[in-house]
């Protein structure tokens, strides 16, 4: 009879549908100025606002396209931040181990800051299931210092 060890859990965030629509309002808000701009006349067009208008269409339309891109996943070995679009371009995610991470830091509960030994940090926040990745986070780096709205808890 074969052994086989159990397969490492991995838990994956992703955006909450209220930032995915948020970024994609913007987007369709920022086409809207283009087209309001062009509607109004051949002769009241100018290139530089023009030019401004598609600039901001696309940048809003790249944030959207980022954003649904967004995962965080945690395991028992780490955690990770990865986004689909930035990995098509070579830009792959790194895992931070729990023992690198030495301190954790919440925003008003709606934000956590990861700090590692090496310099890095790893922004948790809009994602959804939050409570849930937080209370793991919490639990499995607890040799880190906790700060922000996090130490008023211990209080």
């Amino acid at each position: 009879m074969f052994y086989f060890p159990p397969m490492p859990e991995i838990l994956k965030f992703d955006r909450t549908p209220v930032a995915r629509l948020v970024s994609c309002a913007a987007s369709f808000a920022s086409a809207a100025l283009v087209f309001d701009y062009l509607s109004k006349g051949e002769k009241e067009i100018e290139a530089w606002p023009m030019i401004a208008l598609i600039v901001l269409f696309l940048g809003t339309l790249a944030a959207a396209v980022v954003q649904y891109g967004d995962h965080i996943y945690l395991s028992d070995d780490g955690v990770m931040y990865e986004n689909w679009v930035l990995k098509q371009f070579g830009k792959r995610g790194r895992w931070m181990r729990w023992e690198d991470v030495i301190e954790v830091r919440e925003i008003k509960r709606k934000v956590l800051i990861l700090f590692s030994r090496d310099g890095r940090r790893m922004l948790v926040d809009a994602i959804l299931g939050y409570p849930i990745a937080r209370n793991e986070i919490l639990r499995r780096a607890p040799q880190a210092i906790f700060s922000g709205t996090l130490a008023s808890e211990d209080s």
